[in-house]
């Protein structure tokens, strides 16, 4: 089995609730989706097996990995590579478009699960610790609201899209207010991507 890679690299996570957490991102190849704003390259660059990947990640000195995309759960075997992680003590998370749900043996792996539903997609996971929805042109109220009744998470966060030539953080900002005038609990929050603003690659 090898697994099918764009990239490994260590940097600061830039958004969420863990903005700042050095982290060894693992990059995998591919997504089951198409969104005309992604400005992520996710194409093949690499196949690595178990035990070659395992030691591309120790190269770096973070010890807390995050399996990102592409869609991260269309890749096969992940569970061996989580549970030999975990073995390793690592601290483990994923970012998944939220179309498909992580098996249970993957799932008790994993330390922490962000998933940014798209309005186009079927939205398959049902419970995680952060929900980014990215605040394309599509995106409405009544989504998020709709988002937020069907994803059990902890932390509720817009992230404003990068696209037309810049971030659009106005018409986040402005959504924002109108999904917390109702004032939830807990209330949606605003992520930016704080490794672009700061230059961090």
């Amino acid at each position: 089995m090898r697994y099918a890679l764009h990239e490994i690299f260590a940097t600061l996570q830039g958004e969420g609730r863990n903005t700042g957490r050095p982290c060894v991102f693992v990059r995998f190849a591919g997504c089951n989706l198409a969104c005309p704003w992604c400005d992520t390259d996710f194409s093949a660059k690499m196949a690595l097996e178990l035990d070659e990947l395992l030691e591309a990640i120790a190269q770096f000195e973070p010890k807390s990995v995050i399996f990102t995309g592409g869609e991260p759960l269309i890749q096969p075997e992940l569970e061996p590579l989580a549970r030999a992680l975990k073995e390793r003590g690592y601290w483990l998370g994923i970012e998944t478009n939220g179309t498909l749900e992580p098996d249970p043996s993957l799932r008790e792996c994993l330390d922490y699960i962000a998933t940014s539903p798209k309005t186009t997609a079927p939205l398959a996971i049902r419970r995680a610790h952060e929900v980014r929805l990215v605040t394309a042109s599509d995106v409405t109220a009544a989504w998020c609201r709709a988002v937020r009744e069907a994803v059990e998470a902890e932390d509720y966060y817009l992230s404003p899209c990068d696209c037309n030539g810049g971030l659009q953080v106005g018409p986040a900002i402005q959504l924002l207010g109108e999904l917390n005038a109702d004032a939830p609990s807990p209330p949606w929050r605003l992520s930016l991507q704080t490794h672009k603003l700061a230059g961090i690659p």
